[in-house]
């Protein structure tokens, strides 16, 4: 079947980008080490009541975290630094432990939340760092009738997740791990269009100001290539002050409101709320500059004091910087700095030949299985993209210095630290395989640390009280 690959691609939640990667990283199993099975004591405990301070944790220091492709599947690994990693480190020895499945979906303070460590329990845990073994322990978890789509915490005594194909809003106490409340949105869209067609919510906005949470709706199904299918956005929102629904808006015209990686959210200081849609990676069959620009990334905005789009405003950073002829651009990874400005990993290269030479045998319709999955793999996880600064308010961009070219489709995870970001790379060719820092004051990027044992750099679990 020509769409195995994306049929493949196309699962819930964290699995989706595991299987995007796999291609990629099958670089690593010709100096694959032994797998290893790490004896990690995993701990079900609820907070106790009073403040998140006096959870039992460890309160500082560094997790780096990868995935390694073994024979019989997928090994995920942490490693705890008690000062930051640098230079050529091992995620295999020492405080090493290694998961069916570890992949944070939001930090906060020295916790970080996601989906079980296993891959048999639906539910949302809470991992730590445990002061005795200074390996990553499950610290509290809530059961899910789904799995896991998206999780944020607001405050201590509040977070909030959403769960596969539900049209709900829970509450939680990410202090004592206690389900609090179900904000069901019995009016919500439910795009219907395909068989088999599901309707979540892959990322959550907080507007600080007005105190409402906006869920952009990812639907899809898996009779079709792309990962979104509709040609519109549709975001719900809701008023944590009242705990209610109230209304949805649509932005025409643009799709899959997605950023990949760690999915934080864009919120400016004054409440101007910035939404990246990814568009279809031409998996819609629009390819190069004149497919529509629902096809092609865009930034929309929610502009403050208001929940509708602002209808003028949609950005599309990757023509901005001299790409906008490539066969599929690709841009994610956003995170929100300050004064308007943002940072995305986007397509920075040209396409490389092989593409235009497969592309003209798509158009005669004499491509094979395997020259399709090829394509495939070129277009989307071919090391041609650079992490950007993004001006969202000039709607202008650059790239960062320093910054090498990255494989930034299936792991484009960035973190905001005491000002400075830390951008994930990897990229085969030159060996680019961790995380860089970005100082906004210098403009310059150092590389932090690169994973010579262990897989593919994913996540670096900053611990702060």
């Amino acid at each position: 079947m020509r769409f195995q690959i994306f049929s493949v691609m196309k699962v819930n939640g964290n699995i989706k980008n595991i299987m995007t990667l796999l291609t990629v990283a099958m670089v690593f199993l010709a100096c694959e080490p032994e797998e290893i099975v790490t004896e990690v004591t995993v701990n079900v405990v609820e907070g106790p009541g009073g403040s998140i301070s006096d959870l039992p944790y460890v309160k500082s220091g560094f997790v780096a975290a990868s995935i390694l492709s073994t024979p019989t599947g997928f090994s995920y690994f942490t490693n705890y630094f008690s000062e930051r990693p640098s230079g050529n480190i091992d995620l295999t020895t020492g405080n090493a432990a290694s998961f069916g499945n570890y992949f944070p979906q939001t930090i906060y303070k020295f916790l970080a939340f996601g989906a079980s460590l296993d891959t048999e329990n639906l539910e949302l845990s809470r991992y730590a760092v445990d002061p005795e073994t200074n390996q990553i322990t499950r610290a509290g978890a809530i059961p899910l009738s789904a799995n896991l789509s998206q999780v944020l915490i607001i405050n201590d005594e509040l977070g909030v997740y959403t769960i596969f194909d539900t049209p709900s809003l829970f509450l939680f106490n990410p202090t004592t791990m206690q389900f609090i409340e179900e904000i069901p949105m019995p009016n919500a869209v439910q795009v219907d269009v395909l068989p088999n067609q599901t309707n979540s919510y892959f990322h959550i906005i907080h507007r600080i100001q007005d105190n409402r949470i906006f869920l952009p709706l990812t639907t899809n199904s898996g009779v079709s290539p792309q990962f979104y299918d509709a040609e519109d956005i549709y975001v719900e929102v809701v008023n944590l002050n009242t705990r209610t629904w109230e209304k949805t808006v649509v932005f025409s015209q643009a799709t899959y409101p997605l950023t990949r990686g760690m999915e934080n959210p864009m919120v400016d200081e004054e409440g101007n709320i910035f939404i990246l849609t990814q568009g279809q990676y031409s998996l819609d069959f629009q390819f190069g500059p004149t497919a529509p620009a629902r096809s092609r990334p865009q930034i929309i905005k929610i502009p403050a004091n208001s929940t509708d789009f602002d209808s003028d405003y949609s950005f599309n950073p990757v023509n901005f910087i001299g790409f906008e002829n490539s066969v599929a651009q690709l841009c994610t990874g956003a995170i929100y700095g300050e004064n308007g400005i943002a940072y995305m990993v986007m397509t920075a290269e040209a396409d490389v030949p092989r593409v235009n030479e497969l592309l003209a045998k798509l158009a005669m319709g004499t491509i094979t299985d395997e020259e399709f999955n090829e394509l495939a793999n070129l277009v989307t996880n071919s090391p041609n993209m650079r992490w950007a600064q993004v001006d969202l308010n000039a709607q202008t961009a650059e790239l960062i210095p320093g910054m090498p070219f990255t494989a930034g489709f299936s792991y484009p995870l960035s973190y905001k630290v005491d000002g400075k970001f830390l951008f994930q790379t990897f990229n085969p060719n030159d060996g680019s395989n961790g995380y860089y820092e970005y100082d906004p004051a210098t403009n310059m990027a150092t590389n932090v640390y690169n994973i010579e044992n262990g897989g593919v750099a994913t996540h670096l679990f900053v611990l702060q009280e």
